[in-house]
């Protein structure tokens, strides 16, 4: 794995190792966010970016054997893992994997009764966001289901942390996004609003807060230990004082003298907008 966790396309945090300790640590949340969607046994699904496939074997139980799940994903390591991970499905449904861009689909009009993206649109720019939603209404059948899940990494909380500390660093890093053109990992909330624009019809947004207080447990401890060594690779390219600097790289030397902590509490929070295409 690399300091930054990248995928061979170069999207930072986005690693199958990394995206797989964020899932197990989350799972709870994560799978019921899923289950509201409300994917019908039958129904075609294109989990667009599919990253590590986490989300794929909950997809498959939804749609059952009737089914039909694509995914897609633009690093052809998450593609091949998906396709591994989904040989072992016994009795599933008919499942296939595509290299490709969330920007240009590889696929028909009105092929799919569901498109779920999770964790994709932070690294887009407005027009990318733009191409890849008109490219989920395409080919969306009349009636299905735009499904879009992200972070809002505003309300990120690792406590008990210097407070001052970890603000200067969410506040330069979200200015890096902003510099850099991209929605950000704190656009989750935003996306109801981006959606509306393309006259789908909003079903409901919801948001999901995934807290973890001490002890916690064997994958959110890995985890945080990565996100504190992520953290710590980025933070050299942030206008932070000198000694936010030293205390981050100290913590990523010992993370377990804040995980170990009496009252050590992981929060982030994710939200969930859900979209129809007319009829």
């Amino acid at each position: 794995m690399s300091a930054k966790n990248e995928t061979s396309t170069g999207h930072e945090a986005s690693g199958v190792d990394w995206l797989d300790l964020h899932f197990e640590s989350s799972r709870p949340e994560y799978e019921d966010a899923l289950r509201q969607i409300g994917i019908q046994p039958g129904w075609s699904v294109l989990d667009a970016g599919c990253g590590s496939g986490s989300f794929l074997p909950l997809i498959c139980d939804s749609t059952g054997p009737g089914g039909a799940v694509t995914a897609l994903d633009l690093a052809p390591e998450n593609v091949r893992r998906a396709e591994g991970m989904m040989g072992k499905v016994n009795a599933g449904p008919l499942f296939s994997a595509h290299i490709g861009s969330i920007l240009s689909l590889p696929f028909g009009d009105q092929s799919f009764d569901c498109v779920w993206s999770a964790n994709v649109m932070q690294y887009l720019t407005p027009e990318e966001f733009r191409l890849a939603t008109g490219e989920a209404i395409r080919v969306l059948k009349p009636g299905g289901i735009l499904a879009v899940k992200d972070f809002d990494s505003t309300m990120l909380q690792i406590l008990p942390m210097d407070h001052g500390v970890f603000s200067r660093f969410m506040t330069a890093r979200l200015r890096k996004f902003r510099e850099r053109g991209v929605l950000g990992t704190d656009c989750g909330s935003t996306i109801p609003a981006r959606l509306r624009d393309f006259g789908l019809d909003m079903l409901w947004r919801r948001g999901w807060l995934v807290e973890r207080w001490a002890p916690a447990g064997e994958h959110t401890r890995a985890y945080v230990r990565d996100l504190i060594a992520y953290f710590t690779t980025v933070a050299p390219d942030y206008d932070l004082p000198e000694s936010d600097h030293r205390y981050w790289k100290s913590l990523a030397e010992d993370p377990d003298r804040l995980l170990d902590q009496p009252d050590f509490c992981y929060r982030e929070f994710f939200v969930l907008t859900l979209c129809r295409r007319a009829a």
